[in-house]
């Protein structure tokens, strides 16, 4: 696994905030103690992060501990080369105390974290903020009138605290962080979602029984978080599997290849930019559903198949990005090219990616990605999948824009 090269490094996951300059405040909330996950989640995507601390927040955790997260000296207070000036591309207030909000909505301007908040509205920046605190003081009625005065100002963007105890608490790091990055992107990108298939579908023999083949999720939720994280609307259609996106705009769960087949069907008349078909689909399933259990102890039991329905030919999205998936086993370069050739024609898709069942583990992912026009590529782990399929999907709608 590749490590860090010192201490304040971290391993990039995601291209998605490459080159953003992101300011994060740190207000007077216990919730601080979270922080620190969260600087580290947005460097993770690319940020460059400063840490802005409130003089609450340094209460809860100290500038060495925020210093440490972003790799660079908090800020805590006024300075000659005034800093409160925003020069970043975003502000976020994360967590947000029920203090600096009423500042905030009042627009004064008696703290750094104050001042740097009322110039990046007024150059009308993304500003993105966390409230955190015990429910009661989010439900007092002047806290309802700032919220509700903040969230109609131009580029303010209210982030999902996670509620619990009766408390807005903060969320997942990373999840938060993923969250920003859809924000941050979600302008640039096509108003029409992406759809996603994901997991394997089951072919039931009775109410009790079922066939189905074997997907952990993994690679899907890979896909659909990098999506997402890139600011694409996603619509996620998944069967059973072991893990589901963490991030996605839409996620519908289903259990049958019919059923698959309805909500992707649902999705393109909604309107889609592109389709990712990585479902471990079953390609047969029992001819008939016995009602109940069928009893055991019989000898002998025959059970007949009949072809399911093959959805990527079934949703055309003529004209659009449309990507494919093929496992098979003892698989060499050549033959997946062949493969390759034969599917991007029948089924007109812009890239198949080809999988050779011996390299792929939880561990590992050793895949061919095959389109048109363009030299093919080796890929060596699901997230190096997920992130070439995203930069296709960009590519191509960039195309068609």
């Amino acid at each position: 696994m590749e490590q860090p090269m010192n201490d304040l490094d971290v391993i990039p996951t995601s291209d998605a905030l490459a080159g953003r300059r992101i300011d994060v405040i740190v207000s007077g909330s216990i919730a601080a103690v979270e922080s620190v996950k969260f600087i580290r989640a947005l460097r993770r995507l690319g940020a460059e992060v400063t840490p802005w601390l409130s003089h609450g927040g340094a209460t809860f955790i100290t500038p060495l501990a925020v210093t440490w997260a972003a790799g660079r000296d908090a800020v805590t207070g006024f300075s000659g080369n005034a800093s409160h000036i925003a020069m970043s591309d975003a502000v976020i207030v994360a967590p947000a105390s029920s203090s600096v909000l009423a500042k905030m909505a009042r627009g004064m301007t008696d703290s750094h974290c104050t001042a740097l908040l009322a110039s990046a509205l007024g150059q009308s920046k993304p500003v993105l903020i966390l409230p955190s605190m015990h429910d009661s003081l989010l439900a007092a009625p002047a806290m309802c009138e700032h919220l509700a005065k903040i969230s109609s100002w131009k580029n303010v963007s209210i982030l999902n605290a996670r509620t619990e105890e009766g408390k807005q608490k903060f969320p997942d790091p990373a999840q938060l962080a993923d969250d920003v990055s859809h924000i941050m992107n979600r302008p640039s990108r096509p108003k029409a979602g992406v759809l996603v298939t994901m997991g394997t579908t089951r072919g039931y023999i009775d109410d009790v029984r079922y066939i189905s083949n074997y997907s952990s999720g993994t690679l899907g939720s890979l896909i659909s978080e990098e999506l997402y994280r890139q600011g694409f609307a996603t619509y996620v259609v998944s069967g059973p599997c072991e893990r589901k996106p963490t991030s996605a705009t839409t996620l519908k769960n289903v259990l049958t290849t019919g059923d698959m087949l309805a909500a992707c069907t649902e999705a393109e008349t909604q309107g889609l930019v592109g389709g990712i078909f990585c479902a471990s689909v079953l390609d047969y399933e029992p001819s008939e559903r016995s009602t109940g259990k069928i009893k055991s102890g019989r000898p002998h039991l025959s059970i007949s198949f009949k072809p399911t329905p093959k959805i990527i030919d079934l949703i055309s999205l003529a004209g659009l990005t449309k990507i494919g998936f093929k496992l098979e086993v003892g698989l060499s370069e050549s033959q997946a090219e062949e493969i390759a050739n034969e599917y991007i024609k029948k089924y007109n898709l812009t890239m198949l990616i080809a999988n050779e069942l011996s390299a792929i583990s939880a561990s590992k992912h050793h895949a061919y990605a095959f389109s048109k026009n363009t030299p093919n590529t080796t890929l060596n782990s699901k997230a190096e999948i997920a992130q070439h399929i995203c930069h296709h999907l960009a590519q191509q709608t960039t195309l068609h824009a």
